[in-house]
């Protein structure tokens, strides 16, 4: 259990992987691809869809819907075409899926050193085409780069962390619809002391090749005990109201204002481990991962969606609610706001909204 909890406390992406290998694991079946490609059905609302990628089955392959392969896809992205940008983390890429569900692989060339891109956990497509990824260094002990910005040039951009006497842990990396800059967000301690993990948000900037600019950490008497000794965010949303939702420690949610006012909110609800969330435009409604299932929250609201079923639907994952297979990583919202497209074990699927 220390081990377990230490892993945790370090990296959320190897506790999720360690907790899905123990999981009774659903297979894939044809229904799913009948049921993805039923054009003149109007899916039923909490209908879950696999678009992509063979359930419970690892590979590196492009094609079309089942036919493709992928080894532990997560961070997922979307385009203003559709296409969706999802980081393959084992198979070490970004991988493109189209709107008629084509995987294809993204030509990310290597670094100046020579380094190719590893374990990338994150990815997001900015306005003008730009695309981020941010990679997961716990999985390895080779010193590699962080952040992979690929601009519609062909550049490759990977800039190097803060360097001062802060270690820099990343989690996070989130859109912010009033900056040209994403937000980076995670944890710093102290090199020389890592008692006291401090959490902290930057702006995405590079200047003299070094990424982050404007810090800021959230003050200490606003957070909850639990948090004071270890306040990493672990994710965040930056919503359209100006607010910035903010998961620390995967188990709290506060939100910061345009203002500058912090404050813990859904203080009645037990969350266990926040792995992403999202927002609509007018902020109503917040959607959530939590220990693989979908949630929402409105007006205070928790709603359960969608999430890990009973044993007797392991042989079906797609169906409608809770004859549904899910346990999810990362999702989109959909820009209509209809449906939310995540990752879960080996796949690309679809959660049909209304």
């Amino acid at each position: 259990m220390k081990k377990l909890y230490q892993l945790l406390l370090f990296s959320p992406l190897l506790l999720t992987v360690a907790c899905k290998k123990n999981e009774p694991q659903p297979l894939a079946n044809d229904n799913q691809l009948a049921l993805a490609s039923t054009a003149d059905t109007k899916p039923l609302p909490l209908s879950v869809i696999t678009i992509a990628g063979q359930y419970n089955t690892q590979g590196n392959k492009d094609g079309t819907g089942l036919e493709a392969m992928f080894n532990y896809p997560h961070g997922i992205d979307i385009a203003d075409d559709g296409t969706l940008y999802v980081a393959d983390l084992f198979n070490n890429s970004v991988r493109k899926v189209s709107p008629t569900g084509v995987v294809t692989t993204l030509n990310l060339p290597a670094a100046k050193d020579g380094q190719k891109l590893l374990y990338p956990e994150q990815v997001l497509i900015s306005n003008d085409g730009t695309i981020t990824t941010l990679a997961n260094y716990d999985l390895t002990p080779v010193q590699q780069h962080k952040f992979w910005i690929l601009k519609p040039s062909g550049e490759l951009i990977t800039p190097a962390s803060q360097v001062n006497y802060y270690t820099y842990r990343y989690y996070s990396i989130a859109k912010d619809p009033f900056s040209n800059y994403l937000q980076i967000s995670g944890e710093r301690f102290v090199t020389t002391a890592v008692n006291h993990r401090q959490g902290f948000i930057e702006s995405a900037e590079i200047a003299n090749g070094i990424i982050g600019k404007h810090p800021y950490t959230p003050p200490l008497d606003s957070l909850n005990t639990a948090s004071r000794e270890y306040s990493a965010i672990t994710q965040m949303f930056c919503g359209y109201n100006g607010v910035k939702y903010i998961v620390v420690r995967g188990k709290y949610i506060y939100k910061l204002t345009q203002s500058g006012v912090f404050t813990r909110i859904f203080r009645d609800i037990n969350f266990h481990e926040i792995r992403d969330l999202v927002a609509n435009k007018d902020s109503r409604t917040i959607y959530m991962i939590d220990q693989g299932s979908i949630i929402s929250i409105s007006n205070n609201k928790l709603t359960h969606l969608v999430g890990p079923a009973s044993v007797s639907t392991i042989s079906h994952p797609d169906g409608v609610g809770d004859k549904a297979y899910v346990f999810a990583d990362y999702m989109v919202l959909s820009k209509d706001e209809n449906t939310i497209f995540f990752t879960d074990n080996n796949t690309v699927r679809k959660l049909i909204l209304k």
